[in-house]
């Protein structure tokens, strides 16, 4: 960049002496021409919020990176800070707040003495820009690629981060929103981690595909792990070109995000038809192959086939297990839930002596759908549904090889039309617009206690006066907490 340090004020002014003035001065709208060049600072930027009317102005944070003057967080730009975060003072905050973003300009834009505008097109009110320039480094070329230490170990019974046990607090997740759909979106995806953070979650599933690198990059930033899946679903019809690209997709996987040190599992399949014929000589095969290229990470799949079949598990470090207990089976009846799960849990275990996670589980609800005694699609039977499974997770972790609960979904989603799916999948904590239902509640708590249990962890404020999480009270007295 250029070696000059420059400071500007933008400001608002209206001419109100005539209707009929001539407006002098201004620039025209960028944009882009044979002679002309944009280039968008869109994106994320550190931000944080003026806690008095001018304490930046009095501190002079300007005179230093934002970070050093105190806690800042990221911050999608364009878009409104009060509907970013899970806070209320910042939703209703009035006042200064201070947005940084560090950019580099292209060496031959000083050469060639061009002409530069810093535009501001969501700026409102006023607004005080100072731009501050570092001197141009004499290299040929520079890439800056952050930086994350950390050991992935595991067992028979245990999966360790840095040596220290994990359990695993987590989601599945997709791509998707309202109206934006699958695309990549700066707000959406700040909201959805401050919206991870709230719920106590420590872990997602990149199911079923490999997520956009502006994902990822949240993910090593933020420190949620990550089991990072390949595109393979329902996989059926096993054959050698099959194999080759399956192999390759998990080639560009792992060469793409060997780096992060968010993901901590590389998935290879989500629900295979592993019970079929030519399925074990295929599954030891991608497994063999993924082997070959990071043996620093446990290779897992979610698996929706019965233990008492031979499956893929027998090839996996970790074994992860999608069902659907009182929902796609016993629809209704809750109170299979628990049995099922600790036996089925305990006989993966039993049989092939790995850790085990379970990474799907889950009821469709209609947000605001409330029938009591609890009935399926109502928010009341999805609060239900989830306690049932925290009794046989509570049960399971003292056992010590139950490694973590996956709920799917973080968030309704799209889907094609069927009659099973009422404008989409249900399955969500969270509406698609991300607004929380009664689960989310539920399971915040759960979360946020479990931290504190096994990490010592400080429950917000927030949480601390809730009813606690645990079934043990529930089972003497009969009653389940909603």
């Amino acid at each position: 960049m250029f070696s000059s340090a420059v400071a500007v004020f933008l400001l608002v002014h209206w001419n109100t002496e005539s209707a009929g003035a001539a407006l002098i001065g201004g620039i025209l709208y960028p944009k882009e021409s044979e002679t002309r060049e944009v280039r968008s600072l869109d994106g994320i930027w550190a931000f944080r919020k003026d806690e008095s009317q001018y304490q930046g102005f009095k501190e002079h944070w300007y005179d230093y990176p934002l970070h050093e003057t105190g806690e800042v967080i990221p911050m999608p730009v364009p878009s409104s800070y009060n509907d970013i975060t899970q806070e209320r003072s910042l939703r209703d905050h009035v006042g200064f707040v201070w947005y940084e973003r560090t950019f580099f300009a292209p060496e031959r834009w000083h050469l060639d003495s061009l002409r530069v505008w810093l535009r501001f097109g969501s700026v409102h009110y006023l607004a005080h820009v100072v731009v501050i320039t570092v001197p141009k480094y004499n290299t040929s070329d520079i890439y800056r690629q952050p930086v994350g230490i950390r050991t992935v170990r595991w067992n028979d019974k245990s999966l360790m981060i840095n040596g220290k046990n994990v359990y695993i607090r987590g989601v599945g997740k997709h791509e998707d929103s309202d109206i934006r759909g699958k695309g990549l979106d700066y707000a959406l995806i700040t909201k959805d981690f401050n919206l991870l953070k709230w719920l106590g979650i420590n872990a997602f599933r990149t199911s079923h595909y490999p997520y956009a690198e502006e994902i990822m990059d949240f993910a090593d930033q933020q420190g949620i792990m990550v089991i990072d899946e390949c595109p393979s679903v329902d996989t059926d019809n096993f054959s050698e070109e099959l194999l080759k690209k399956h192999s390759n997709s998990l080639a560009e996987l792992i060469r793409r995000d060997k780096n992060r040190p968010s993901v901590i599992m590389w998935s290879i399949a989500n629900e295979p038809r592993s019970s079929k014929q030519g399925a074990s000589w295929y599954f030891k095969s991608v497994v063999d192959y993924i082997k070959k290229l990071d043996t620093s990470r446990p290779v897992t799949a979610a698996i929706a086939t019965s233990y008492v079949f031979k499956d893929l598990a027998q090839y996996l470090d970790i074994i992860s297990f999608n069902r659907y207990n009182s929902w796609y089976q016993n629809t209704g009846r809750l109170e299979t839930i628990r049995g099922n799960v600790e036996e089925e849990a305990t006989s993966w275990h039993k049989k092939y002596n790995k850790p085990v996670l379970m990474s799907e589980y889950g009821a469709d609800t209609i947000a605001g759908l409330h029938l009591e005694p609890a009935y399926v699609w109502s928010e009341e039977y999805q609060v239900r549904m989830l306690s049932e499974h925290f009794k046989a997770f509570d049960n399971l972790r003292e056992k010590g090889f139950f490694i973590g609960e996956m709920i799917w979904n973080f968030a309704d989603f799209k889907t094609a039309q069927t009659y099973t799916r009422v404008g989409g999948n249900k399955k969500g904590i969270l509406t698609r617009e991300r607004q929380p239902k009664a689960s989310a509640h539920h399971l915040r708590v759960r979360n946020f206690k479990l931290a504190q249990e096994i990490d010592n962890y400080r429950v917000p404020p927030s949480v601390q006066n809730l009813e606690p999480y645990t079934a043990q009270g529930q089972i003497q007295s009969n009653h389940i907490e909603l």
